[in-house]
C-alpha cells in the first residue's frame, strides 16, 4: 500500500484542502534515499547517529525472542519460539515444550521434544493436540539449561460454550515510524480471545527509507538493504521480534494473521509487485517463496505444503472467522486508470478463481451467527475524485490513484456483494488494514450515484447522489458491514502532510463535498462512511455478542516510548441490521478475566548458567553456514564500548581484522567477503569490553 504516485498525490491533495495551511511535523519518510532503490549499506557507518539503549534482555537467554502462539483450534493450539545457541553452526539444539493450566507450569498436561535447526533458523512450531476447547493455557519451552518466558493461550470453543468474544484487530508496523505502543497497550488487557494481525507485520525497506526519523537512532534496521533474500527477510523478523512490546504482546494471546504486501513487497501481486524489480533484484518466483518461508518460521501459523494463509477458524457457533488472501494468492496486477477498460473486465480477480469459490463456499455454508472476513485492503466504495480540482488535477487522475485496494477490481467486489445479498447471507463484517487510517463503512453496490458534469473553469466534476440502492440515513440496501483498523506505526495522512490538512480532509471525506471556493456542491462522495479518522496510530476491539458486533478504536502516540492510549469511538452493527450505528460508549469487559502470563521466565535449570549469560553481546544469526565467498553476522549490543572482531584459522591465528572500534548499542550486521580464503573452518572471535564469542564458520 501507498506507491510513490499515491503517496504524491496525498501530500498536495491535503495541503491544498487545507488552503496552504501546513503544520510543521515530523515527517515520515516515504522515498528511497540518495542511494536509490535496494542499495546496500553495510554495517557500522552509521553508528555514530545511534543511541544507546539495551537492545535485547540478558535474561531471557537463549530464548531472546520470547514466545508465541497462534491459529488456536477447539483441541490444539500452535506455540512457537526461536533458539539463539552459542554456537549457531549447522547443528540441532533440543529444545522441551510444555503445556500447563497454571502461570506456574505445575499442572502439565502436555509436554514433549522438538528440534530448533539452523535449516529453520532456529525457530521451533509445535502444533499441541488434545486441548479441551475453550481453556486458557500456560506453556513454555527449555533449551541448554534455561526456561523460556512463560506464554498465555487460549483454544476455541465448541458450540454454544461462550457467547462473548473480544479480539485486538491491528496491522501495520513499520519499525521505523515509531514505537510499538499499541502493542504493549493490548498486552496489558486480560479479556482478549486473540489477536487479529491483517499484515504489513513487517516491510521491506531498506533502513532509514520508510519512517519517522525522529525514532531512526533508537530503531535501526537490520539488514540495513532492502530485503530480497532468505537470509534477509528471516533477519528482518529477528529485528522486529525483539521490540519488547511485541513480545509480550504474543507472550500475552495467539495471534492470528494474514500478510499484506510488505511482507514481500510493495503492492504485490500474484507475478510481481509495484516494488521489485526482475533486472535488478532477481526473479519475483524467488523472492515470493523466501518471503513466504520466513513468515512461516517465524509466525505462529500453521504449516501447510501451500504455504496458503486463507483458512477458517471457527469460535463456537458464533463466529466463522474466514481469512483471505488478497495479495499472492490469486490477484491480478493492478490497472491504475479508471478510464482502462480492462479495469472493468468482469473475469478481473483479486483472489483467484479457487480462493473466490471458497470464500462463497464459506459463506453459504457458514451456520454461525456471524460472518466474519478478515482481509488486506479496502473493500468498500471509496470515493477521491471530488478532491482532483483541488489539486489542479482530473477527476479521473485522482480516483486512479486509489485502485490498489477493491475498487481496482470492481466487478468481483459486485459479485460477492451480489453473492451475499442474493443468498440472503445475514451479519458479514469485514476487517480490513492496510490503509493506516480508521474507518467504518456500510458495504452496499453501489452507496452513491455519480455522474459526471462539465463546471466552469474546473472542468469535468463528479456530482455524488443518493440512489434506490442504498439510503445512507436508515442503512437499508447495506449487506455488510467494514471496520478498517488504524497503523501500529505506518504513516498516514498527518505524517504525509501535516495535521491541519489532515483534519481538514477528514471533515470532509463523508460530508457535502464544495468547489469553485464553496459556490458548487457535489454533495456527499462517501455517504456509507460512517466513520473515519485519517490522523491516529492504534488498534480496535472487535466485541462480538449474539445480538450485536461492536469495534472500538484506540489510538496510541508513536514517537514516544511507553506511551499511554486513548478512547477514540465505537461503532456496531446489530443482528439482522446489516449496517453501522454509532455506540455511545466502548464495550465493556468481559465477565471472565485471565491471569496475565509471568513477566520473568522461571529459573535456569543449570544454576550455574545464571551467571554466563550474555550481558552485552549477542550473536542473532550467522548466514549461510556453510557458506561460499560472503557471510553475514547479525549480532546485537547492548551497550557501547569497544568492538573487536577477528577472523581465525583453527590453529588460533589471527587472518584478518574485520572490525575494531568504538561502537554504541544496537542492532548490527557484518557482511565479510571470503574470496581468496581456501576452503575449510575458520573462527570469528568477537571481544566486546570483557566479553567474547567465538563462532565457527565453514568455507566451502
Amino acid at each position: 500500500m501507498f506507491p510513490t504516485s499515491k503517496l504524491y498525490c496525498f501530500r498536495s491533495l491535503l495541503l491544498s484542502i487545507s488552503c496552504f495551511v501546513y503544520v510543521s511535523l515530523p515527517a515520515q519518510i516515504d522515498q528511497p534515499n540518495s542511494l536509490g532503490k535496494g542499495a546496500t549499506l553495510y554495517q557500522h557507518d552509521r553508528g555514530s547517529a545511534r543511541g544507546d539503549g539495551p537492545q535485547f534482555n540478558p535474561d531471557w537467554a537463549p530464548f531472546y525472542h520470547g514466545v508465541a502462539s497462534g491459529d488456536p483450534l477447539s483441541d490444539r493450539v500452535i506455540i512457537w519460539t526461536r533458539v539463539t545457541p552459542e554456537d549457531l553452526g549447522p547443528g540441532e539444539v533440543p529444545v522441551e515444550w510444555r503445556m500447563a493450566t497454571d502461570p506456574e507450569l505445575s499442572n502439565v498436561i502436555a509436554s514433549g521434544n522438538a528440534m530448533a535447526t539452523l535449516q529453520q533458523d532456529f525457530t521451533v512450531k509445535v502444533d499441541v493436540s488434545g486441548l479441551d476447547p475453550g481453556t486458557t493455557y500456560y506453556y513454555g519451552f527449555t533449551a541448554l539449561g534455561r526456561h523460556s518466558l512463560t506464554g498465555k493461550t487460549k483454544t476455541t470453543p465448541i458450540a454454544g460454550n461462550i457467547d462473548h468474544f473480544k479480539f485486538g484487530v491491528v496491522s501495520c508496523s513499520n519499525y521505523q515510524a515509531g514505537y510499538f505502543n499499541a502493542y504493549g497497550q493490548l498486552a496489558k488487557r486480560t479479556d482478549l480471545d486473540a489477536i487479529i494481525h491483517l499484515g504489513d507485520y513487517i516491510y521491506e525497506y531498506a533502513d532509514r527509507v520508510y519512517g519517522n526519523n525522529v525514532v531512526w537512532q533508537d530503531r535501526n534496521l537490520e539488514p540495513e538493504h532492502e530485503i530480497i533474500s532468505l537470509e534477509d527477510y528471516r533477519t528482518r523478523y529477528s529485528t522486529y521480534r525483539l521490540d519488547t512490546n511485541l513480545i509480550r504482546l504474543h507472550q500475552q494471546y495467539p495471534f492470528i494473521t494474514i500478510w499484506d504486501d510488505h511482507e514481500s513487497a510493495n503492492d504485490s501481486y500474484a507475478l510481481g509487485a509495484e516494488n521489485h524489480d526482475e533486472a535488478t533484484e532477481g526473479s519475483w518466483t524467488d523472492r515470493k517463496q523466501h518471503a513466504k518461508q520466513a513468515y512461516f518460521e517465524w509466525i505462529p501459523i500453521r504449516d501447510n505444503a501451500q504455504s496458503q494463509v486463507y483458512r477458517r477458524i471457527q469460535y463456537g457457533d458464533l463466529i466463522d472467522l474466514i481469512l483471505l488472501d488478497t495479495r499472492l494468492e490469486g490477484r491480478e496486477q493492478q490497472i491504475n486508470d479508471i478510464e482502462d477498460e480492462a479495469l472493468y473486465d468482469p473475469d478481473r480477480t483479486i483472489l483467484g478463481v479457487e480462493q473466490k469459490a471458497w470464500l462463497k463456499d464459506q459463506l453459504d455454508n457458514s451456520t454461525a451467527q456471524w460472518k466474519i472476513i478478515g482481509q488486506q485492503v479496502i473493500f468498500a466504495e471509496l470515493n477521491v475524485g471530488w478532491a482532483g480540482s483541488l489539486v489542479d488535477s482530473t477527476y479521473a487522475a485522482t480516483e486512479s490513484a486509489f485502485l490498489d485496494i477493491w475498487d481496482g477490481y470492481p466487478a468481483e467486489r459486485t459479485e460477492i456483494i451480489n453473492y451475499i445479498s442474493g443468498n440472503v447471507i445475514d451479519n458479514v463484517v469485514i476487517l480490513t488494514g492496510d490503509f493506516h487510517c480508521s474507518f467504518g463503512f456500510d458495504i452496499a453496490d453501489p452507496p452513491v450515484a455519480v455522474t459526471l458534469q462539465e463546471v466552469q473553469e474546473l472542468g469535468l466534476q463528479p456530482f455524488y447522489q443518493a440512489n434506490d440502492k442504498y439510503d445512507a440515513a436508515t442503512g437499508v440496501g447495506s449487506v455488510a458491514v467494514e471496520f478498517a483498523t488504524p497503523s501500529i506505526t505506518s504513516a498516514n495522512f498527518d505524517e504525509n502532510a501535516g495535521a491541519l490538512a489532515a483534519l481538514a480532509i477528514q471533515l470532509q471525506i463523508n460530508k457535502e463535498a464544495k468547489v469553485a471556493n464553496g459556490t458548487v456542491s457535489l454533495g456527499n462522495p462517501n455517504p456509507h462512511m460512517k466513520y473515519v479518522d485519517l490522523v491516529q496510530h492504534g488498534y480496535y476491539i472487535l466485541d462480538v455478542k449474539p445480538e450485536k458486533a461492536q469495534a472500538n478504536w484506540y489510538f496510541s502516540p508513536i514517537l514516544q516510548a511507553g506511551s499511554g492510549e486513548a478512547f477514540g469511538a465505537a461503532y456496531y452493527t446489530q443482528a439482522g441490521s446489516n449496517h453501522l450505528q454509532q455506540a455511545t460508549s466502548a464495550s465493556g469487559p468481559k465477565s471472565m478475566q485471565d491471569v496475565p502470563a509471568p513477566t520473568n521466565p522461571p529459573r535456569a535449570t543449570t544454576p550455574v548458567l545464571e551467571a554466563v549469560r550474555s550481558n552485552e553481546l549477542v550473536i542473532l544469526s550467522s548466514f549461510p553456514n556453510p557458506t561460499g565467498n560472503y557471510h553475514r553476522l547479525h549480532y546485537a549490543l547492548n551497550h557501547s564500548g569497544q568492538l573487536q572482531i577477528l577472523l581465525l584459522d583453527t590453529n588460533g591465528r589471527q587472518i584478518r581484522t574485520l572490525l575494531d572500534e568504538q561502537m554504541p548499542a544496537g542492532l548490527f550486521s557484518l557482511r565479510t567477503d571470503l574470496n581468496g580464503l581456501a576452503a575449510g573452518t575458520y573462527y570469528y572471535h568477537l571481544q566486546m569490553n570483557d566479553e567474547m564469542r567465538l563462532l565457527r564458520l565453514v568455507k566451502q
